[in-house]
């Protein structure tokens, strides 16, 4: 076993992983997020320019297939529709994502599974056992280079996405071993993603999930075809790991694998925003809970945070939807001026606000060196508010809504499906596509029967 590359370990595991040795608590969490995701793409698809965009240019460039394009009458090839699918996931800042690999799974991994299921017949037991499989080999390594892999200027929801999305269409396509070891030699090359959009909130960040999807299928294909990549593409001299990352911590690439799973680590999320605004959105609402205020009755607001929210989402001065939804100012102030930082709070109008904007201008993020001690395990943010008569009213959260510690329970999530999909869906068909996604008596009911639903 020492002997073996860790490519190759992930491999075998994923390969030899059935569904009915998977624990029951697995199954369920890939319920979960596949119920999550597929109300953010519905959201997404409905109300972001990106993922119209998305469709616009598939609708003109794709071939016809068998691969639904959620939220319109689309049918395209697999890869085209996990295409349009991972950016309307990733538009609302909706998705799920793991603290530890500081990225977005649900992204890039449910559109590929739903894509290649629905283009090659497969059924649900088969989609939940590609997502398990996804979700815990690429949680591993994201875990394995970050936060310098983050920190360094890499969007991992785009790279360390790809080594998911290439498990999930393994897993779906049925490669042995020795195929998945090549597909993820292949995608370590393909896998792509920076975080220049945090300059000027431009859409590109939404393409990255999308793209992750489009890849991981493209390398499991040439693998089943006989194309070969790298099989030291982790941990090699001039792998992913040495490449991408000033740090390495591979024992978590093995350790308990396939007997604790990372994959019950994730969070979720209750706000439409960047994980790190989440933080300090609920500080700020405990705050006014105690000590009600109005955006005049403040003096200047304190943020203690860790490295990755300073650099990710320190952005007083936001340009656009997008902007706003990774800036912390922004979210902070839409709370404090609005008591809400919900899906109507991030428009192209309501980032205008010049209330939002007075009180952005007020606040200053740190990064504390006490917090950076305890990341990622506690992702710590305190808000400090002064008052105009110099009085201080502090917050501290360590744990957001949604995180494993203070989690979303299955009635959270369906009321969050309800709402992200309101404006779209009516709640007989809310209703039915909930009933159908967790209902354990769907297993053996081909994927196709899900995917008719969310067309329209």
């Amino acid at each position: 076993m020492s002997d073996k590359t860790f490519s190759r370990k992930l491999a075998e595991f994923a390969a030899d992983t059935s569904f009915s040795s998977l624990p029951e608590a697995v199954v369920h969490q890939a319920r979960r997020c596949l119920l999550d995701t597929v109300g953010v793409i519905i959201a997404g698809s409905a109300m972001a320019d990106s993922a119209q965009a998305i469709q616009g240019f598939v609708k003109k460039c794709a071939p016809a297939g068998k691969a639904s394009v959620i939220g319109t009458l689309l049918k395209t090839d697999s890869a085209h529709a996990a295409l349009a699918n991972g950016v309307a996931a990733h538009a609302l800042e909706l998705d799920d994502g793991s603290k530890y690999a500081t990225y977005h799974p649900g992204a890039s991994m449910i559109p590929a599974a739903l894509a290649l299921a629905e283009e090659r017949g497969a059924t649900v037991e088969d989609v939940l056992l590609a997502i398990a499989l996804g979700y815990e080999v690429s949680l591993r390594i994201g875990t394995s280079v970050n936060p310098s892999h983050y920190l360094k200027g890499f969007h991992p929801t785009g790279t360390v996405g790809t080594f998911g999305t290439t498990v999930v269409s393994a897993s779906l396509l049925g490669l042995n071993a020795d195929e998945l070891v090549s597909a993820i030699g292949i995608v370590g090359s393909l896998a792509a993603g920076i975080n220049q959009y945090e300059i000027d909130g431009s859409f590109v960040k939404h393409l990255h999930p999308g793209n992750a999807a489009r890849n991981g299928m493209f390398a499991a294909l040439l693998a089943q075809n006989g194309f070969t990549g790298p099989e030291e593409i982790l941990e090699g001299r001039l792998g992913f790991a040495h490449c991408f990352s000033d740090t390495f911590n591979p024992s978590i690439l093995e350790k308990d694998l396939g007997e604790k799973w990372e994959f019950q680590k994730i969070y979720f999320k209750p706000y439409c925003s960047c994980r790190y605004v989440h933080y300090a959105v609920e500080a700020v609402e405990n705050i006014l809970r105690g000590h009600p205020m109005t955006m005049d009755d403040i003096q200047s607001i304190r943020v203690l945070t860790h490295k990755n929210a300073k650099q990710g989402s320190d952005i007083p001065d936001y340009q656009t939807v997008l902007h706003a939804r990774l800036s912390l100012q922004y979210g902070m102030g839409s709370m404090i001026v609005r008591g809400r930082a919900g899906l109507q709070e991030y428009t192209e109008e309501s980032i205008k606000d010049e209330r939002v904007k007075k009180i952005a201008s007020l606040i200053e993020i740190e990064a504390d060196p006490e917090i950076q001690k305890t990341y990622p395990e506690i992702r710590t943010t305190i808000v400090e508010i002064t008052d105009t008569d110099g009085q201080i009213f502090a917050s501290r959260v360590d744990y957001a809504k949604g995180d494993p510690l203070n989690p979303m329970s299955d009635e959270d999530l369906m009321d969050k499906f309800r709402d992200v999909t309101q404006t779209v869906l009516t709640a007989g068909r809310q209703k039915k596509v909930m009933d159908w996604i967790m209902d354990e008596g769907t297993l053996t009911n081909p994927v196709q029967e899900l995917t008719d639903m969310l067309l329209w």
